[in-house]
């Protein structure tokens, strides 16, 4: 094994990997900044022997605090052959993502749990479980009843629960309506659903009906059993002799106890555990057989929703992954633009600010605003393909260098025709020149012709335009920048959204205007 196989006694200060392999345990420590290689290779950091782990299979990395977000570690697969699945699903090769406490890596036969620093993740560990040993007579259920064996009762309580968990969004809606149907059809006093934690020592309580949990917030149930209840089904039948029975069952008076693994394909979720205590006032439960065969229907129910739950989850990770990711590239186009053009530094973030602000006094819903304020941000990046001794020139222009300036929204659309998330914000950055009148360019479009992303952000460009210092000029004053637009309705400006703009109180304008003096020459 490689050096990270330690001792089971990791520094709780650490992220950390809870490693199982049949009956094989292990706890690596995960240090920042280091990365964490895994893979068959003996020299890995984490050496797996067995022949479906790749060589170098995946990477555990740490990527440090940036652009506003914590450090954080992250999992990458290292185009494995059989694959490398996180909370059951499979990574493309040489993708990464984000790791969070409680995620489950799987590199088959290998299952490895992400744990965070208990500091703080104390309140995601759950509630400790009961010390279990190993004088018990736990015995596995080789043959479960299906659901063609069951009574009408269960069968009914069965398709309600399929129906409940078919929409369920959470975790705890899936874990509520299995209990709510194992304590109804079964007869059992206690009942929970309860989820693997990435700290063996403990368990979350998903969902519960009657004494599960105690007063100080231990999970009354027996260690032993949760851990053979693992690969297959257990059951605790009082008839062994109190002799035989682990110290945690007969503390508890737990004369019979039914545990059930729940999971979906190679992917653990937790446990369905049932028991009756001496002394309940309950009805008598149903036969075993009959209760194992029901619970057994109920935790497969549960492990599909379960998994459809995380897969959705992940989805959404994917997704944000793929928006930061976007986002950093847009922001790293946008001050590429300021850097080639100093005198306009903010410029976009400004326009992209006064187009929103268009945009909401013209009552534009939510998906449109945010197309406004991406567009704003992008307008002007086609300045990257114009000469910078033209941008920086601090005198007027001549015909032949304005000729070249006049190509920047047709090269910014050249530059963005190949993102997918841009497509329908070409349109805005072309058209943000165009005139209401037609004597705009670089296509004399007018009136309605221009397109509404178009039509909003050549009122915003003109007005931080004309609120901004330049070399040659001042920064001209708000109220006569406002009367300039009303002049211009109906020739430069759409009248419609300009009047829109003119009725945007000045108190929402001025915290957004540029203060910064123009660079020297």
């Amino acid at each position: 094994m490689g050096s990270a196989f330690g001792s089971a006694l990791v520094p709780t200060s650490h992220w950390r990997l809870h490693a199982a392999c049949e009956d094989a345990e292990r706890v690596f420590p995960l240090k920042e900044p280091h990365s964490v290689s895994i893979g068959r290779d003996p020299d890995r950091d984490i050496a797996l022997p067995q022949q479906k782990v790749s060589r170098l299979h995946a990477q555990v990395h740490w990527a440090s605090a940036a652009g506003g977000e914590r450090g954080h570690w992250r999992l990458r697969d290292c185009g494995s052959t059989w694959g490398t699945l996180l909370n059951g699903v499979r990574l493309a090769a040489q993708q990464e993502v984000k790791l969070a406490h409680g995620d489950v890596i799987e590199i088959k036969p290998w299952t490895l749990t992400v744990a965070a620093p208990s500091a703080s993740a104390q309140a995601d560990f759950g509630q400790t479980l009961m010390a279990g040993d190993d004088r018990d007579d736990f015995v596995p259920v080789g043959e479960v009843q299906g659901p063609s064996e069951l009574a009408q009762s269960m069968l009914v309580r069965l398709l309600a629960a399929s129906e409940a968990m078919a929409t369920a969004r959470d975790e705890q809606a899936t874990a509520a309506a299995a209990v709510e149907a194992l304590a109804s059809a079964t007869g059992y006093a206690n009942v929970a659903l309860l989820k693997a934690n990435a700290d063996p020592s403990a368990v979350e309580v998903l969902a519960q009906a009657g004494a599960v949990s105690g007063r100080g917030g231990e999970v009354q149930i027996s260690r032993s059993l949760l851990r053979r209840a693992r690969h297959g089904t257990h059951v605790h039948r009082a008839a062994g002799g109190a002799a035989s029975m682990a110290a945690s069952i007969e503390s508890l008076s737990i004369s019979d106890a039914i545990c059930v693994p729940v999971e979906a394909g190679p992917v653990f979720f937790g446990w369905i555990y049932l028991d009756q205590r001496r002394g309940a006032s309950r009805t008598q439960p149903a036969p075993e057989a009959e209760v194992t065969g029901f619970a057994a229907a109920i935790a497969r129910l549960a492990g599909l929703s379960l998994s459809n739950i995380a897969r959705t989850r992940m989805q959404q990770r994917f997704d944000l992954e793929q928006q930061q990711m976007f986002g950093g590239t847009m922001r790293a186009l946008i001050s590429a633009i300021d850097a080639k053009d100093p005198y306009t530094r903010g410029h976009s973030d400004r326009v992209s600010a006064f187009g929103v602000l268009l945009a909401k006094a013209l009552q534009l819903d939510a998906g449109t605003i945010e197309q406004i304020r991406l567009c704003g941000l992008v307008h002007d990046i086609g300045k990257i393909g114009i000469p910078e001794e033209i941008l920086r020139k601090p005198s007027k222009l001549d015909d032949s260098e304005f000729a070249r300036i006049q190509r920047h929204p047709q090269i910014g659309a050249s530059i963005l025709q190949d993102i997918p998330q841009m497509r329908e914000l070409i349109c805005g950055v072309v058209e943000h020149h165009e005139r209401w009148d037609g004597r705009g360019y670089p296509n004399k479009l007018a009136g309605e012709g221009i397109s509404r992303l178009g039509r909003i952000l050549c009122i915003a460009d003109c007005f931080d335009a004309m609120t901004s210092a330049r070399f040659y000029r001042p920064a001209r004053q708000v109220r006569e920048v406002l009367e300039e637009i009303e002049r211009c309705l109906g020739t430069h400006f759409d009248p419609t959204f300009g009047r829109a703009f003119l009725s945007i109180p000045v108190s929402e304008l001025t915290p957004l205007i540029s203060i910064a003096p123009p660079p020297p020459s």
